[in-house]
């Protein structure tokens, strides 16, 4: 289902080659617009060797660990764990990464732009442009709602976010494409890394 936004790829920006091969793309996004979805897709294609980081999949192994525990008491360990594992991959040797994360957080997402410019990777940011409702539906479809007053933060700060993606002078350091649900629907590897 398309978001309410233009179905239209918009913000491109030219990014610095860094190292090589090594690149770093974001999948960010508010909690459930279909980040992970769009993520499993394109590793369906298996066109290339992905690193893939999803916090999908961090909290289905802890939930596999303590089966019954109620996921608000077992988020803290995920986050966590997630975070830990994101820092040490970008850090690391792998070619592509692919991070899926909200991206509302200015302190991580700048630890993140942070380690992965120190570490000589290009950044490419695929952001999905779904509204508020749109994504609760999504958080429902997958069986886990955050609390309303988090995710009014989350779409406050996700605003602010998409209106400095779109506004980024060309050269501001990094790739930037802009997708509604239908137009993130049709993404390829080429056009979200910028080939």
């Amino acid at each position: 289902m398309a978001g309410s936004t233009v179905p239209t790829a918009t913000g491109r920006r030219g990014a610095p080659p860094g190292r090589p091969g090594r690149v770093l793309v974001v999948v960010g996004g508010l909690p459930g617009s279909g980040k992970t979805t769009l993520l499993r897709r394109l590793l369906a294609g298996g066109a290339r060797p992905v690193t893939a980081l999803d916090s999908e999949d961090v909290a289905a192994r802890v939930r596999r660990a303590a089966p019954g525990v109620p996921y608000r008491l077992l988020r803290p360990w995920v986050h966590a764990w997630h975070r830990w594992r994101v820092l040490r991959v970008v850090a690391g040797d792998a070619p592509l990464v692919v991070l899926t994360d909200p991206w509302t957080s200015r302190g991580w997402r700048g630890l993140v732009v942070l380690t992965a410019g120190r570490s000589g990777r290009a950044l490419r940011l695929v952001l999905l442009d779904v509204p508020p409702r749109v994504a609760r539906d999504g958080q429902r479809a997958r069986g886990r709602t955050i609390p309303d007053g988090r995710m009014r933060r989350h779409a406050t700060r996700w605003r602010r976010c998409l209106a400095r993606a779109r506004t980024a002078p060309a050269g501001s350091g990094h790739a930037v494409l802009v997708l509604d649900r239908q137009a993130a629907g049709e993404l390829t590897w080429p056009a979200a890394l910028g080939e």
